[in-house]
């Protein structure tokens, strides 16, 4: 199943809508984030891996630090033991949410603020913050293409602020589009944007108009092409048993590769990171021990208590790892809410003033999220998600062989290294379920 990838965000508010004189009681805005990272290439670049390597050392860490430590959380939230795969992206939600931000005010701004890291007199910073993160996160360096897109659907005859306006195209490279959002061509519009913007890998973002009560539609779009540094060999991968929660194996297409690895261990999990392109980017997969489960390592990713940034150290050994596609979508207002995002969504007392000039509250009345993620054995196609702060792990002695066999439910993480953001974070508990 090709999911796609998205966050959908409404606000409503205004009097009247000025095509049609149609008198309305609130106005909405649909804010959409879609995400995809797919497939696996030797994509072009502009910048060599040292040229991106300076040019990240001068970005605001914190920024990346607050990205990541959104997705743990929305990660906490969303995942229950049994509840199938998930995968969530934190920078594209990060992103979509800033975007949005740059419109709030009052109580309703300090709530985004909180939950984004950035008081409402940082969103300066912020914004400046996301506009140097955009433009290395465009250029990933040698064998990674990864694109990241915006844009600004406002309801035709309702003008959004210039100034709200202005920020998106200065600091997120929004594109500006004005079209009727109770049209099913507003369908159309929108879908054919994100099919351009995901290489076509997304083709329906909508099934229906936002509606003559809407605002504007605001879309992120995150696609990214990533070839393993060091493929795993098509002729070793074979059927192998897998042990989902229910105890009931499955036969999964099981990879193999041995060499040398940056690898960590201790008494709860076994982890090993697997470079793509040069090293700029990594996938890091974790293994709960057999005294330990996906849940306690779960608890301890929400906590930010999972330490998978040190103890690493050069090891051999043999990883065996499934390959697998897996996709994931949720409605995102209750999580959002439980992480203090209250007034935003509230009809009645939403405060997005410096979005559009609306005597009425405008409002999200809706936040979607969608996200796939397809690994095999020359790369990964995926969507976004989080590092957390962590404890040291102990390495075994480099002359010890380890094996790690990943043949039960998992946990991954999808990093860029030298921008510190993670891309896409997620749980597996069977690799043979798609949806």
């Amino acid at each position: 199943m090709n999911v796609k990838g998205h966050l959908v965000h409404s606000l409503a508010a205004s009097d009247e809508l000025k095509e049609g004189a149609m008198m309305i009681k609130r106005i909405s805005v649909l804010l959409l984030a879609v995400l995809l990272l797919a497939g696996c290439s030797k994509g072009g670049s502009k910048m060599s891996y040292s040229e991106r390597q300076a040019a990240a050392a001068g970005l605001d860490f914190g920024l990346a630090e607050r990205s990541n430590r959104l997705g743990a959380m929305l990660f906490g939230q969303l995942w229950k033991p049994g509840g199938g795969n998930l995968t969530v992206s934190p920078y594209s939600v990060a992103a979509a949410l800033a975007l949005a931000y740059n419109g709030a005010d009052g109580e309703t701004a300090e709530e985004l603020g909180t939950l984004l890291g950035y008081a409402p007199d940082e969103r300066e910073q912020l914004n400046t913050g996301h506009q140097a993160l955009l433009q290395l996160l465009n250029d990933a360096g040698p064998g990674i293409e990864l694109k990241i897109a915006n844009s600004v659907w406002g309801m035709k005859g309702l003008p959004l602020r210039k100034d709200y306006l202005k920020t998106g195209k200065d600091f997120y490279n929004a594109e500006i589009r004005a079209t009727d959002l109770a049209a099913e061509k507003s369908v159309t519009q929108i879908n054919d944007w994100v099919s351009d913007h995901t290489e076509h890998r997304i083709n329906e973002m909508l099934t229906e108009p936002p509606g003559p009560q809407a605002v504007a539609v605001l879309v992120n779009a995150l696609y990214l092409k990533a070839g393993w540094s060091d493929v795993f060999p098509e002729e070793a991968t074979a059927p192998a048993d897998f042990y989902p929660p229910d105890g009931a194996a499955v036969r999964a297409m099981m990879m193999k590769r041995s060499g040398y690895f940056q690898y960590a261990e201790n008494e709860d999990w076994q982890a090993v990171k697997l470079p793509y392109g040069e090293g700029q980017m990594e996938m890091t997969v974790i293994l709960p021990g057999g005294e330990s489960s996906l849940q306690e390592l779960a608890d301890q990713l929400a906590a930010g208590s999972l330490p998978l940034d040190e103890g690493f150290a050069s090891a051999r050994g043999t990883l065996r790892l499934p390959r697998f596609t897996a996709g994931y979508g949720a409605e995102l207002t209750k999580v959002l809410q439980a992480l203090g995002v209250k007034l935003a969504f509230d009809p009645d007392q939403g405060d997005f003033p410096l979005l559009a000039d609306l005597n009425r509250p405008i409002y999200f009345s809706k936040v979607i999220h969608k996200t796939y993620i397809d690994v095999n054995e020359r790369g990964t196609e995926a969507a976004a998600s989080t590092v957390i702060e962590m404890l040291a792990g102990s390495a075994p002695p480099a002359d010890t062989p380890f094996e790690m066999t990943v043949n039960r439910p998992f946990l991954f993480m999808i990093k860029d290294v030298q921008t510190q953001v993670v891309l896409f974070l997620g749980a597996i508990e069977n690799p043979l379920d798609t949806d």
